[in-house]
């Protein structure tokens, strides 16, 4: 079982109950509105803001693992094309190239689409989300290689300050 469906499988459940709640928080919101909307406007207000804020707080607890699952999706994916986690620099230079091919493939494509009579607006919507899709899952790898530099840079840097003061309190006897 590869990494991908054993995330689906771990996270799916607590995905359906996040989204289901954040439904339930949502549409009790139109319920107050519409049941108490004859009571008092500021009653109303109050209780469709802590409804509405409890049912960001459940979105984003799903988004959370969304994200997880499509990190997971992204990194099978991108091995699959045959980019290796090695050098990093060298990843986001190649999801780069395939950025550029993928606006130069789409460039190209979109006026060959045209030309065709019945087919040609569909086609090229297609070609269009196709693209945006493989645009947006590059650049969240780019992204994601990216804060994985910067935060093992940062994290070098944080365990040579501690290890300098702890060696400092070493020397000083305390």
């Amino acid at each position: 079982m590869n990494a991908v469906s054993e995330e689906l499988r771990n996270r799916l459940p607590k995905l359906i109950a996040n989204v289901t709640i954040t439904m339930v928080f949502f549409i009790m919101s139109f319920i107050v509105l519409w049941t108490l909307s004859g009571i008092s406007t500021e009653i109303v207000f109050l209780s469709q803001i802590g409804l509405l804020l409890a049912a960001g707080l459940f979105l984003v607890r799903t988004l959370f693992d969304t994200l997880v699952i499509i990190d997971k999706a992204t990194g099978l994916f991108v091995r699959r094309l045959g980019i290796n986690d090695g050098c990093s620099r060298q990843r986001i230079f190649k999801d780069t190239v395939y950025v550029v091919a993928i606006l130069l493939v789409a460039a190209a494509i979109f006026p060959l689409l045209s030309r065709l009579p019945n087919y040609g607006p569909l086609l090229q919507e297609i070609t269009t989300y196709a693209a945006l899709g493989l645009l947006l899952l590059f650049v969240y790898d780019i992204g994601r290689t990216f804060y994985r530099i910067t935060e093992k840079k940062a994290n070098s840097v944080a365990n040579r300050i501690s290890s300098s003061i702890n060696h400092e309190d070493e020397i000083n006897g305390k």
